[in-house]
């Protein structure tokens, strides 16, 4: 039951975090509108849009990594894996699971430890003087939200848990 409940956590907290992604994929569309509009035909760009769009682009790549990764969104590449009997199939995906389990697991530490060090930099951008380190901790969240999903398809293929259709 613990396993299931975990997964409805990480399942809701995902479509949450798609959320908020999603909106600043809108905000990054309106800026650019606003920019492009206020350029063309006022002759006054929208100042800092550079720096909008750009850290707009990565809350709504980090946050979205999460439901990418439940629902199979990702690129693969399975010529050579679906030819292969079923067994080893499980432990080819157990490997790449680890992987990204590992993977994603140094992104999110390095993504804490890079907030820190901006915060303690008072880093801002350059037009806007927005600080840096909260776009840095979504970074680390996203990895942290990202391993979790991993733990759970690890689990499901080593049968610990039963897999589910919309399982993550």
């Amino acid at each position: 039951m613990r396993f299931y409940t975990l997964r409805k956590i990480i399942l809701a907290v995902s479509d949450n975090a798609s959320v908020i992604g999603g909106i600043a994929l809108f905000g990054m569309i309106a800026v650019t509108c606003i920019d492009v509009i206020g350029t063309k035909f006022f002759k006054r760009p929208l100042i800092g849009s550079y720096e909008i769009v750009f850290l707009a682009q990565l809350v709504a790549i980090a946050l979205s990594s999460t439901d990418t990764l439940i629902y199979g969104r990702h690129v693969h590449v399975e010529m050579f894996v679906l030819k292969l009997p079923g067994k080893i199939r499980r432990i080819t995906a157990c490997f790449v699971s680890i992987l990204g389990l590992l993977l994603f697991a140094v992104l999110s530490w390095q993504g804490f430890l890079y907030a820190k060090s901006l915060k303690t930099a008072a880093e801002v951008t350059g037009t806007l003087k927005i600080p840096l380190y909260p776009f840095a901790f979504v970074l680390g969240i996203s990895g942290v939200l990202v391993c979790l999903v991993y733990i759970v398809k690890l689990l499901e293929l080593l049968k610990i848990i039963p897999e589910k259709n919309e399982s993550c």
